[in-house]
């Protein structure tokens, strides 16, 4: 058994395995792997959809010369590029894609997160702009009493 472990965002984990396996048998082979988060750039256009997980390949040998019941090889192996050195043919298998579904984040919340900040900026800058640019003055109001009944 072989097996590569997976860098972050670098390569995948690669696992290869040599079984010598009897006719007519079941094999099961189960692989777990933990879900990861990615980073807000890397979720594709539609985060809903999840991501592929690439296919398992098996590779097996089928050789005419140990097993009797062939009397020719079969269609898959007439090119000569499935010919093994001892003219065995190999033959590669490969299964369907995974969809795994990763936890969708909520892409609403920079744009909520920016609104809200931006708000409570526009009233900070608000207040401080009337406090800097409005003229206080002392208002005395006996006097400005005084002015009005005279005028009167």
């Amino acid at each position: 058994m072989i097996y590569v472990p997976a860098i972050d965002r670098g390569r995948p984990s690669t696992m290869e395995i040599a079984l010598t396996v009897p006719r007519h048998s079941h094999t099961v082979l189960r692989y777990s792997f933990d879900k990861g988060f990615l980073k807000y750039t890397e979720h594709p256009p539609d985060a809903n959809r999840g991501f592929n997980i690439g296919p398992a390949i098996v590779s097996y040998v089928v050789n005419s010369t140990l097993d009797p019941g062939l009397e020719q090889a079969p269609l898959y192996c007439t090119s000569s590029n499935n010919r093994g050195s001892n003219g065995a043919c190999v033959v590669r298998v490969y299964s369907e894609l995974f969809l795994a579904n990763l936890a969708t984040p909520d892409f609403s919340m920079p744009y909520n997160v920016i609104t809200f900040t931006c708000t409570i900026l526009a009233l900070f800058f608000g207040r401080i702009f009337n406090l800097l640019t409005r003229d206080f003055a002392i208002l005395d109001v006996e006097k400005e009493e005084a002015k009005s009944t005279k005028t009167e």
